[in-house]
């Protein structure tokens, strides 16, 4: 399915995108990968200006998105930090006195922009749903050895966001399940989305070990919403969802220059919160940020053009880096070379 791309850019013109390059790249990525599916939707300024299913993708489809997990957890943690129910400066000790001495002043912004000093290698807990809850698989991972003091370095890692998922659910008496329905899913109405990447059924369906960074599963409409309410600085369905200065705050390069002992992504500047922040102005300010996955969805915000898009697949992220770069760019190229429907710019 696709839908016309059409966008008043006056009271005289409307704009007209050729997304031919896109749709020619994909089709490419499709062959050379022997992908079985994928799907775009890019959004602007409010309005979809290209929405597109290939293979055997639809708009139900609903697949593990990986590290794209990242971003919508930071999410549901912003909105308890917007109603003062946590702070990013809060420390593991506040919730956790019992950790091991030298966690305790780990504060959950560390946590969720990997400079936590925890190991770079995923704990075994995560993503064991049988043997561990969310509270032993954090304590688990409080339990191993620092790899450098907390601040000093860039590692990413999951570890971090299971540790400051479960100190959520500790700030607030709620599961994380449940803050993640009240703070993600049902305000920005995704109906598809939740932590039960090996389940059938459909959402909403509970975990006792929920994977805090990357253990979603989503459809690319669902994440839509997300993106598309990031390019609007926090507004959703005519309402605050979050405020713009938190947004922008979410977007700031959390890590504050340190040293990179581990990243999946050589090209980026810096992490925020859940977020890399693909491209910076002179002043350092985000002006494109992303959450792309293992499996290579990827979903960004370019804050220059007000495109919000998500690039939905399962494959690797290691076999798609270049391509996914070549998308984005692409993308880019198309919106700002629009054409005019009365000929006149």
């Amino acid at each position: 399915m696709f839908l016309g791309s059409f966008a008043a850019a006056s009271s005289h013109a409307a704009v007209v995108y050729d997304f031919t390059p896109v749709t020619q790249q994909i089709d490419g990525m499709m062959q050379t990968y022997s992908l079985h599916g994928a799907s775009l939707i890019v959004i602007r300024n409010g309005a979809v200006i290209y929405e597109q299913f290939f293979g055997n993708y639809t708009s139900a489809t609903r697949i593990p998105i990986a590290s794209a997990s990242k971003w919508l957890s930071a999410l549901a943690i912003e909105r308890l930090v917007e109603k003062n129910q946590m702070s990013w400066s809060d420390t593991v000790g506040k919730y956790i006195p019992t950790a091991p001495a030298d966690k305790q002043n780990i504060t959950l912004g560390q946590l969720f922009s990997h400079t936590s000093g925890l190991s770079q290698n995923d704990d075994a807990c995560l993503g064991d749903e049988t043997n561990y809850t969310l509270a032993t698989c954090a304590q688990e991972i409080l339990n191993t050895t620092l790899e450098y003091p907390p601040g000093t370095a860039f590692a990413y890692t999951g570890n971090g966001m299971q540790v400051g998922g479960y100190m959520a659910t500790l700030a607030t008496g709620k599961t994380w399940d449940q803050i993640f329905q009240d703070e993600v899913t049902t305000p920005l109405g995704m109906t598809s989305t939740d932590f039960a990447t090996t389940s059938l059924k459909p959402p909403y369906i509970t975990v006792p070990n929920p994977q805090i960074a990357g253990g979603v599963r989503s459809t690319m409409l669902d994440y839509a919403n997300v993106v598309q309410m990031v390019a609007q600085h926090g507004q959703w369905g005519g309402a605050p969802y979050l405020s713009a200065n938190d947004i922008a705050d979410m977007q700031k390069d959390h890590t504050n220059a340190a040293p990179v002992l581990y990243t999946p992504d050589s090209y980026s500047y810096g992490y925020g919160y859940g977020e890399w922040r693909d491209s910076v102005d002179a002043q350092g300010v985000a002006v494109q940020v992303s959450s792309t996955g293992k499996f290579a969805t990827s979903p960004w915000v370019d804050n220059s053009t007000g495109v919000a898009a998500v690039f939905l697949v399962n494959s690797s992220y290691s076999l798609l880096e270049n391509d996914l770069r070549g998308l984005w760019s692409n993308v880019h190229a198309v919106v700002t070379d629009p054409i005019f429907s009365d000929g006149f710019e």
